[in-house]
């Protein structure tokens, strides 16, 4: 398969729209909302972000664990998962559980410095442990059912599924009535099949990828609209009690999560240096942005920031530090090896 370069830039960039995202989440934390307005733009801000994020990598995730089957077979696969998944958990998961909850409490200042680690806790880290459960469920699939044999499966199916069952599996939508996070040691099981059939549908795709991103190439641009009216009518409708809610915040996911794939495969489907550069080091991103994250909001909040200030700096020092430190201590170190199965030459 030749490299779809649509999707290296979708992982990149919707992991720079995580940090934005997690710094519009917490930034509350740190400081009073100046105004209902206000909080209005960075409460959409983070829910809009949240809806059709981490389904889309979850989407991906699926895509390429499909092709790894299917070009190296199962046993490859699963050693892959386990070097790059399971192995950079078990590496970087106390190390960043504890810069969490430094960072998070100002520490430095305040003098606080609780590492609470039991229960086990996967905080961010919780789609890594989502990846390894997955990658063993799916070859035992595999092994009952042929995949790339299935007959031609519209996306559209997909989509439908995916929007009815958000809803009707328990704990998939939290108390607020968004996609729920499960990082505890044993998720809700919900939750884990609603993401499991998310990634299945990644590896669908995959088997029938000519047809499934020729659609959502051809219609990124009506989902993605569509998407953005059916979440503002979920936006301005979560706190009424209306008993249809719950299907509108499943339809705006599966328009999300497929549209902005399909927004990458129309717009963003050819090689660009920066963006493979990104892609690169998203999984470092990924691994140290939230307790850089924490760092800055506290750092701003208490130096007077207003919280839209406090959000757009955090999440620009937070991505420039996570991209320096890759460049300096990652790309080119045996680092790269383990989170990206290669290190890069000095000249690169």
């Amino acid at each position: 398969m030749s490299r779809i370069h649509a999707l290296d830039a979708a992982r990149a960039s919707l992991l720079l729209l995580g940090v934005l995202f997690h710094a519009a989440v917490f930034v509350y934390l740190y400081q009073k909302p100046a105004s209902v307005s206000e909080f209005l733009f960075v409460a959409y801000t983070n829910q809009v972000l949240h809806v059709f994020r981490m389904p889309a990598f979850f989407l991906i995730s699926g895509f390429f664990a499909a092709y790894l089957v299917s070009s190296r077979g199962a046993g490859s696969y699963l050693a892959n998962r386990l070097g790059r998944i399971a192995l950079p958990l078990i590496i970087f998961w106390l190390p960043v559980t504890f810069a969490n909850n430094w960072t998070s409490q100002g520490a430095w200042i305040t003098g606080r410095s609780t590492f609470e680690i039991l229960p086990v806790d996967f905080q961010h880290l919780w789609f890594l442990y989502f990846l390894i459960f997955f990658s063993f469920v799916f070859v035992l699939l595999t092994r009952l059912v042929k995949l790339e044999k299935l007959p031609n499966i519209h996306p559209a199916v997909a989509m439908v599924l995916m929007a009815l069952l958000m809803p009707l599996l328990p704990s998939v939508l939290n108390d607020q009535g968004e996609l729920g996070t499960s990082t505890v040691l044993f998720p809700e099981p919900g939750l884990l099949a609603w993401y499991f059939w998310v990634f299945l549908a990644g590896a669908i795709a995959f088997h029938q990828k000519d047809s499934w991103l020729g659609f959502l190439r051809n219609r990124a641009v009506l989902l993605s609209t569509l998407f953005l009216l059916v979440f503002t009518l979920f936006f301005f409708s979560q706190d009424t009690g209306w008993e249809l809610v719950g299907a509108t915040y499943g339809v705006a996911a599966a328009l999300g999560s497929f549209g902005v794939i399909g927004l990458f495969l129309r717009f963003a489907d050819r090689p660009s240096k920066i963006m493979r550069f990104l892609s690169d080091a998203s999984y470092w991103l990924y691994l140290v942005h939230l307790p850089l994250v924490f760092f800055f909001l506290f750092s701003l909040g208490i130096n007077g920031f207003g919280a839209i200030a406090t959000i757009l700096l955090t999440s620009v020092l937070t991505i420039v530090v996570g991209l320096v430190t890759y460049k300096v201590f990652v790309r080119h170190t045996f680092i790269s090896t383990l989170l990206n199965g290669k290190r890069h030459p000095l000249k690169s």
